[in-house]
């Protein structure tokens, strides 16, 4: 086990989201809607992704091949998680239309970035500031890459707050008010993770990428606080 600050800083992420799959878990159990599964499927699928970014910055860092087998896992689970974010949201505001077409678009551009994923030659280095940096070959070759992965939480995660926010400012019930403002800065924030993830932290080099170890700690106390906050095990997702 290798501990440095990329490591603390995605087992505090893996900890945070674990902790917001199990109050949507809470929700589900309770509700039994589609919408409450949907969200509980959401959560447990980045939960997973930060599990296994997690084990790979724990375990893996000396192993290339277990270290770009890790990354591959984590892309594939990353657009798992986008393709159920398209599918909530067809859900929620579309109810004309099959929610399996938000669904297979999202998860054919996540193939796309797992495809890609298999076609780089990664490399870890630990520096002595204990932050964990990967390496790409070629500018040319990690630009598109980070680009469509960034891209698949954006048009995933922007229109999902948009209709929480939508939630919040239309709803008279405090609790709703309070459920969706609470989880549209958890997602802003997930958008915030994948910026400094997929663009920041793989341009930024040498020490200004520790910033983004302590900006993802920073980030993990957040969501944990505004899921323990607002996000009650009483309330319902309607």
């Amino acid at each position: 086990m290798i501990l440095s600050y990329t490591s603390i800083a995605y087992s505090l992420l893996f900890l945070s989201l674990g902790f917001l799959a199990y109050r949507f878990f809470q929700y589900w159990i309770r509700s039994r809607t589609t919408t409450s599964k949907l969200f509980f499927f959401l959560a447990l699928s980045f939960f997973l992704f930060a599990l296994v970014t997690a084990i790979r910055v724990l375990f893996f860092t000396d192993s290339f091949e277990a270290l770009k087998n890790s990354i591959v896992a984590a892309s594939f689970i990353e657009g798992v998680a986008a393709s159920v974010v398209a599918y909530l949201i067809i859900h929620l505001k579309f109810p004309k239309i099959s929610p399996w077409v938000g669904f297979i678009v999202v998860f054919l551009l996540g193939i796309w970035a797992t495809i890609l994923t298999t076609a780089i030659d990664y490399q870890s280095l630990i520096g002595k500031n204990g932050v964990i940096d990967w390496e790409f070959p070629t500018f040319e070759v990690s630009t598109p890459y980070l680009i469509i992965r960034f891209g698949i939480i954006l048009i995933s995660f922007i229109p999902l707050i948009v209709i929480l926010l939508q939630q919040f400012f239309s709803s008279e019930d405090h609790t709703i008010r309070k459920r969706a403002l609470g989880l549209s800065i958890v997602f802003f924030l997930g958008v915030g993770l994948g910026f400094i993830d997929f663009i920041l932290g793989n341009f930024l080099r040498e020490g200004a990428v520790i910033y983004r170890a302590y900006t993802i700690i920073i980030l993990s106390f957040c969501i944990f606080l505004l899921t323990l906050i607002t996000q009650k095990p009483s309330y319902r997702l309607e």
